[in-house]
């Protein structure tokens, strides 16, 4: 008689990342109050990995927004399609015709990379 195979578990690895994140004019973020200032803000992902048996998949957990005030820095757990959303708005924002989102994507590095990451 066999003995009954057991299956083991792979525990899920994560991992985090930072990404600096630059609005060039004030912006608004679900669960902050009014806007706010333009400049570069440091982005944490959090991942967590699909299948333990293989390292190219990731589904993301949380993301973390710093936002500086002089000394004091909060720390906001955002959405980001949210952040998609102001960063299209903010490069959109110009004296140009409205640029169509692909195009805004292209002039901007960072909208561009975070639009890569939703796919």
């Amino acid at each position: 008689m066999r003995a009954p195979t057991v299956q083991k578990d792979f525990p899920l690895e994560t991992r985090i990342t930072n990404r600096q994140v630059t609005f060039a004019r004030p912006f608004r973020l679900v669960g902050l109050e009014g806007l706010q200032p333009p400049g570069t803000f440091i982005l944490t992902l959090k991942e967590e990995q699909l299948d333990a048996r293989s390292s190219a998949r990731w589904r993301q957990i949380a993301a973390i927004l710093q936002l500086k005030s002089g000394r004091a820095t909060e720390y906001l757990a955002i959405d980001m399609q949210d952040l998609r959303e102001a960063l299209l708005h903010d490069t959109q924002q110009s004296t140009d015709p409205p640029f169509a989102p692909a195009t805004a994507a292209a002039q901007n590095p960072h909208v561009l990379e975070m639009l890569q990451a939703r796919q």
